[in-house]
């Protein structure tokens, strides 16, 4: 998942509530430290995850107030 997001403190609480609330565990996460007028990318890698769950995160997130860009999500699927 990768967005971006205002720059300042209980911006990651919010994200990771929402993810605990749908049942999804976070692998990584990256949040780089360039700004672009007082928002950052994070990118974040979740544990395997039911979609519908993920589908839900991903209205949530949207709904934020401190999201500043549409959320992207890029499926990785598991090779055998």
């Amino acid at each position: 998942i990768r967005f971006f997001v205002e720059d300042r403190p209980g911006v990651l609480a919010k994200i990771g509530g929402i993810l605990g609330k749908n049942q999804i565990s976070i692998s990584s996460i990256i949040q780089a430290e360039w700004r672009i007028k007082n928002t950052v990318p994070i990118v974040l890698l979740t544990h395997e995850a039911k979609e519908r769950n993920m589908m839900n995160v991903i209205r949530e997130l949207n709904k934020l107030s401190v999201v500043k860009s549409g959320v992207m999500f890029i499926r990785i699927e598991k090779g055998e």
